[in-house]
């Protein structure tokens, strides 16, 4: 069996490195169809179990946020 010496690692320019680093990037941006505010909502512990109860009792699960928008667009359509 012949012994070999072990591979040269190559060697990076710490100040390439650095210079990656210091470039930064940006976060990728996605693609909506409208533009989205954030709202905090602070509903009543019983009704939030309602709704809970409600999203539960749907054939085909959704999140209990895609239902409270739902519930929004029917309430708004109801109203004009």
């Amino acid at each position: 069996m012949a012994i070999t010496r072990k591979p040269a690692t190559a060697k990076t320019d710490p100040v390439d490195i650095d210079a990656l680093i210091s470039k930064g990037g940006s976060a990728p941006k996605q693609q909506r169809e409208s533009e989205t505010t954030p709202v905090i909502i602070r509903l009543p512990s019983e009704l939030l179990a309602a709704v809970d109860a409600a999203v539960a009792g749907r054939p085909i699960r959704i999140p209990r946020h895609t239902w409270i928008l739902e519930a929004i667009h029917e309430k708004l359509s109801k109203t004009g």
